[in-house]
């Protein structure tokens, strides 16, 4: 374990009162009543419960926010009836100086999309969060939503099935971490640790799909820290960056809400459509959207790239090895120039070599419309790309210095049309299928 795991838990507490801010809003989704595993398709109106539980002489005071009958919208209503269906469990655990009350921009969101959510209210304790005491707790407090099942008013709304859900900001991100790491709970599927730190390394009980999402000029928790525990943990997984973004300024973005829903719909309820929506909801100025959701995209071994509006594959145009030479697409072959090899470049990028030539995939320049050719193979940011990964092995390449995304120009279909470079939109002329060879 690393210095830069620990920083944050060295700062005084009166440096930390600003942790838990008020958050104002409401966070909208899409859900309604439906079978198990079926996920709901409208919002729901949201009810509050308060337990007053404990795990030995810890207190555990938990407000569960559920699904509720009435209309959409508002604040939660207190020990309101809940929604027909049966819902998954999502914790949120809150920040520094902060409650369920000033966290409800994403509760509220959670809940409404068919979600139970255990929040804690916790006075939290630097030395208990890097113990792995208040870890513990958030477990205790899991054990006791799930056996609300079995009697009370939300008996038989829960589904106690498919594992749990972790959510949390700041010390409660660390808190969520560190419930795949150093203190797991192996009951976790997915998880969305926001403006935490490296808790520790991950552990081999936890199979969880995990989607960080931090300010890039955090002064409070180092985003250098959580990108080394986006590092570390094994894929499904996604980083989403608020580029600019302080310790707690996109929790008055939309796209935060949007896309931790979207994420937890898919982890938990196994809505592809959700996933598929991740890269456009994550997307706009001063974001950066980062997932490894099926393959690794660096991983070893030969693909081909077929675009999914068309299904004909990328290749060098007449197999040249010359530098210069157009990628375009073609009805699929075994030919050799229709063949990739994805080459790690760090920082969550790749580069794209062409093995029959050696050489290496850029566009000719940083405007729309720019060809995407082969080149020698150099250190610059033009041969970089971004894998935006949409499931079931289908991925777009954005590309790092213009941003632009690899393109199938004018949605052509035809053989030898070029790939150029366009505005991300993830429609299906810059979706490829990456298929091993």
């Amino acid at each position: 374990m690393t210095l830069r795991r620990r920083t944050f838990l060295s700062m005084s507490a009166a440096g930390a009162t600003g942790v838990g801010l008020s958050l104002l809003g409401a966070g909208q989704a899409r859900a309604a009543a439906g079978p198990l595993d079926t996920a709901p398709t409208t919002p729901f109106a949201v009810g509050v419960r308060r337990y007053n539980w404990t795990r030995g002489t810890r207190p555990c005071t938990t407000y569960v926010y559920y699904p509720a009958t009435g209309t959409a919208g508002g604040n939660p209503v207190t020990d309101a009836p809940v929604a027909g269906g049966v819902f998954p469990v999502y914790n949120m655990t809150h920040g520094y100086g902060s409650s369920p009350q000033n966290s409800l921009f994403i509760i509220r969101a959670l809940a409404s999309a068919g979600f139970i959510v255990p929040a804690p209210h916790f006075n939290h304790n630097f030395t208990d969060v890097n113990n792995g005491n208040t870890s513990k707790d958030v477990s205790q407090i899991l054990t006791n939503t799930l056996a609300l099942n079995a009697s009370g008013p939300l008996a038989g709304h829960i589904n106690t099935g498919i594992g749990v859900g972790v959510s949390g900001h700041s010390l409660g991100g660390m808190v969520t971490h560190g419930l795949l790491t150093s203190w797991p709970d192996s009951r976790i599927i997915s998880a969305n640790p926001q403006s935490c730190v490296d808790m520790g390394n991950p552990s081999s009980s936890v199979s969880a799909k995990v989607l960080f999402v931090h300010g890039d000029r955090d002064s409070t928790t180092q985003y250098s820290s959580a990108r080394q525990a986006y590092s570390e943990i094994t894929w499904p997984k996604a980083f989403l960056t608020f580029v600019g973004g302080s310790h707690t300024s996109f929790w008055s973005d939309q796209r935060f809400p949007r896309t931790v829903v979207d994420w937890a719909r898919w982890t938990m309820y196994g809505d592809t459509a959700a996933r598929d929506r991740l890269p456009a909801d994550a997307s706009g100025s001063n974001t950066r959207w980062e997932a490894q959701l099926g393959d690794s995209p660096g991983g070893p071994g030969l693909y081909t790239l077929l675009a999914q509006h068309s299904g004909k594959a990328a290749e060098v145009n007449g197999a040249s090895t010359a530098a210069g030479a157009q990628l375009v697409q073609r009805t699929t072959s075994s030919r050799p120039n229709q063949q990739f090899e994805f080459v790690d470049a760090g920082n969550g990028h790749v580069r794209v070599k062409a093995p029959h030539s050696g050489l290496f995939l850029q566009p000719t320049g940083t405007a729309t419309g720019a060809d995407v050719v082969q080149q020698a193979g150099t250190s610059a940011t033009s041969q970089q790309w971004r894998v935006v990964d949409h499931g079931g092995g289908v991925i777009s390449l954005v590309n790092r210095e213009s941003g632009l995304a690899m393109d199938v120009w004018e949605y052509s279909t035809a053989d030898g049309a070029r790939i150029a470079q366009y505005t991300y939109s993830g429609n299906p002329n810059q979706r490829f299928t990456r298929r091993r060879v």
